[in-house]
């Protein structure tokens, strides 16, 4: 059974409903009980607008479920909240209870991703046999190009570090990580203008 998010807000129930996987990849939007929107699952941009109301909901694109869902208000957003018991109400308690640590998430995905390939890209040259193919020399024809005077300009000489080739170098390392914790900053952010709105 999908979890149902929340709120009470200006006298009102609103709630997100997302159909179950085996139905539909819908999400319905509830007020006080009576559908008054529906939408198709989006991913992050999964947005429910209806009866004067707008929530942005965060679900797979397959549908099924809802990670989280807002209410979209002139000064910011009200999260919902998720069914008691649940997963999500678990995982919602521990955000609100570790703020930081929940936010690092996306640090430590980044790292895992960075291992995974690692990992995977070593295990599949292990099993690639070793080839050699001896290509054949093609001639090719020689054209001559006309000679283009162009002004000398005597341009300083700059060389570039090895530790910074080494860091431009090792990119496919450190820039997820580097996403990890910008993403891990932003949530922390939204979290708190959630708490204070």
């Amino acid at each position: 059974m999908p979890t149902t998010f929340s709120v009470q807000y200006e006298g009102r129930t609103i709630e997100v409903v997302p159909d179950a996987i085996t139905e539909r990849d819908r999400v319905r939007l509830l007020v006080d009980g009576e559908t008054v929107a529906g939408s198709k699952a989006n991913g992050r941009n999964t947005v429910l607008a209806g009866d004067g109301l707008e929530v942005r909901a965060v679900m797979p694109f397959w549908g099924g479920s809802v990670t989280s869902a807002s209410l979209v208000v002139e000064d910011g957003e009200i999260e919902l909240e998720p069914e008691p018991g649940t997963r999500a109400a678990r995982r919602a308690a521990f955000a609100r209870a570790h703020p930081k640590l929940y936010a690092s998430r996306h640090v430590v995905s980044g790292a895992a991703q960075v291992a995974a390939a690692i990992i995977g890209f070593t295990f599949l040259l292990g099993l690639l046999p070793d080839i050699s193919i001896d290509l054949p020399d093609i001639p090719l024809p020689a054209i001559d190009l006309p000679d283009i005077p162009w002004p000398s300009v005597d341009l300083p000489d700059i060389a570039v570090p090895g530790w910074i080739k080494a860091i431009a170098e090792s990119k496919q390392y450190w820039l997820p990580i580097l996403v990890g914790l910008l993403l891990a900053s932003r949530e922390l952010k939204r979290r708190k203008q959630l708490r204070r709105g």
